[in-house]
């Protein structure tokens, strides 16, 4: 573990624990020295004699086996001289305190150190002891006078100083010390005196009230003049510095706690001040913004409690948020969850009363019980919530408060129930029922077969969309075009026969790829070629439009033009 450095405050709370548990031991190890170390082991004898007389009490030892608290150093040679550096540990070994000693000679260190032991022993009592007051006794109740004493022996002078004291003691819980001198004189008395017994207990009571006050101003005096020595320090946490103020104020009063307040260093500080005693004293809005500045310190364990301290403090939707956050996360704790959920259902929070049905709705935290499921669902309506009046009006059988229940859903924010409660009753309450039955249906649970049962056939995949052309339009299709081509092909060698060299050569040009120079056999080759291919096209073509195969599937024709002539290919079946 990593040394800390805490407050002078947590040092004393750890030491006044150890102490109330029996004496306290203190193992004061050597000190390391590289240099001197026949120095340093007379060092460390010096310091538990100086720790031995700052704590008489204490039992003082060299190992730090069952030691409640450690105290280890070293010394260190430095162009100024000497130095000695304590610090005091707890058993887990986190750093309470530091104390250091500075020297130009050994014998000067040997005095110095001394007075460094003191006062990292003193420090922690000084300012970390806890902040407690021995309890106040009674104030005494009056006295009442016994049934024989005024008889005719008892002296006049007795009963006239009875009779004064009764009065002194009407005042006696601002004067005590005069109450019980008053009840002294009457037990003091001479003569027939009956209240010789009673007016000695009575003086008695007092006394020892009038001592307890006096304890309690003495601390009073001496824990608030810690308290200014301590708030200022940077070295003391804040969290401690509030812990100090709210222990302070339940001991003495919160009327006496605020001019400490201001002595704590940065205004943000003291307003975390007023919160926390705000919130003691069971401001509830004082404890939710705490909770939400733990939010942002992501402490989901103070921000509960925070939550639970508001919805004790009256806070109902506090008691919501706290009771639904029980039920979630590593924190879970049903049974806390449920007492927070209704206490703010019972101070008619409808976001509570909701959340509470739902845990008997789902068993949720609780055995499921659908009875107190709706008992909470008519209190979260009551309370506002629309959403519960229309899961009421979902299982009522009769239409008249399936009617008013919707009215009040729509009144409570639910748009589905004004939407409803515009219709017919009677519709509404047989749509609502199957809706509610419908949702209350369980899912069916997934059966494995047996192995006599025979698995159930699986249903014919649907059809694949039909995205080709239907046969007879490729048919059709086809033998237009082929017609086409034969009728241009034709055309063609019409024109590369004819006289006209110009459109022959720009229809051979856009026709054949060939090579621009041809012969004139070539001339005549290709005339041959266009014409059969005319023919055979338009041919083909004629046979497609004017037949219908027994197959659905359709010819499958292709025609093409290469360099040494036109190509036609396909099946025409």
């Amino acid at each position: 573990m990593n040394p800390l450095v805490p407050s002078f405050v947590a040092a004393g709370i750890a030491f006044g624990a150890a102490g109330a548990q029996g004496i306290e031991t203190v193992a004061v190890l050597e000190l390391r020295s590289r240099v001197h170390p026949i120095v340093a082991a007379e060092l460390s004898d010096r310091v538990r004699e100086a720790v031995r007389r700052a704590l008489p009490q204490a039992r003082v030892v060299d190992s730090e086996e069952n030691a409640d608290f450690v105290i280890a150093g070293r010394i260190s040679r430095g162009g100024l001289g000497y130095r000695a550096s304590l610090e005091l540990r707890d058993r887990s070994g986190d750093v309470l305190q530091r104390a250091s000693a500075t020297a130009s000679s050994r014998i000067e260190l040997a005095e110095a150190i001394d007075g460094a032991a003191v006062d990292l022993v003193r420090s922690r009592q000084e300012a970390g002891g806890p902040i407690t007051i021995a309890p106040l006794p009674a104030v005494p109740a009056p006295a009442e006078t016994p049934e024989d004493a005024l008889n005719l022996e008892a002296d006049a002078g007795v009963l006239v100083a009875w009779d004064r004291a009764r009065r002194i003691e009407a005042r006696g819980k601002e004067s005590p010390e005069d109450a019980a001198a008053a009840w002294r004189r009457v037990a003091q008395m001479r003569g027939q005196n009956p209240f010789r017994e009673i007016a000695l207990t009575r003086a008695s009571q007092w006394e020892a009230y009038a001592a307890g006050r006096r304890a309690l101003d003495a601390q009073l005096a001496s824990d608030t003049a810690r308290l200014r020595r301590v708030l200022p320090l940077a070295s003391v946490t804040d969290s401690a510095k509030i812990d100090l103020l709210v222990r302070f104020a339940a001991a003495h009063g919160f009327d006496k706690v605020s001019p400490l307040v201001a002595l704590l260093p940065s205004a943000e500080l003291r307003a975390r001040a007023e919160l926390s005693l705000d919130c003691e004293v069971k401001e509830a809005h004082a404890c939710v913004q705490l909770a939400r500045a733990a939010d942002e310190a992501k402490d989901a364990k103070a921000a509960l409690e925070y939550l639970d301290r508001a919805c004790a403090a009256g806070a109902a939707n506090a008691c919501a948020e706290s009771g639904d956050r029980w039920l979630q996360g590593d924190l879970r704790d049903p049974a806390r969850a449920i007492a927070a959920l209704q206490r703010g259902c019972d101070a008619s929070s409808a976001a509570a009363c909701v959340r509470l049905a739902r845990v008997y709705e789902e068993g949720d935290g609780a055995s499921p019980n659908a009875k107190t499921g709706l008992d909470f669902r008519e209190k979260a309506c009551a309370a506002g919530d629309g959403r519960s009046c229309r899961r009421l009006a979902g299982v009522s059988e009769e239409p008249a408060r399936v009617a008013d229940l919707l009215r009040k859903g729509c009144d409570g924010g639910d748009a589905v129930s004004c939407a409803l409660s515009a219709k017919e009753p009677a519709m509404v309450q047989r749509q609502l029922q199957e809706a509610t039955s419908g949702a209350a249906k369980p899912p069916p649970i997934a059966r494995p077969a047996s192995a006599t049962e025979k698995p159930a056939a699986k249903p014919p995949p649907p059809p694949s969309p039909r995205t080709a052309v239907e046969p007879s339009h490729d048919r059709a299709a086809a033998g237009m075009a082929m017609v086409a081509f034969g009728a241009l092909a034709a055309t063609a060698a019409v024109m590369m026969n004819s006289d006209d060299q110009q459109p022959r050569r720009a229809l051979r040009s856009a026709l054949v790829a060939g090579p621009q120079q041809q012969s004139g056999s070539s001339r005549t080759g290709l005339t041959l070629v266009f014409g059969g291919a005319a023919a055979l096209s338009a041919g083909a073509g004629l046979v497609l439009l004017l037949t219908r195969p027994e197959n659905p599937e359709g010819p499958k024709v292709g025609v093409g033009v290469s360099p040494a002539g036109v190509v036609v290919s396909g099946n025409f079946h």
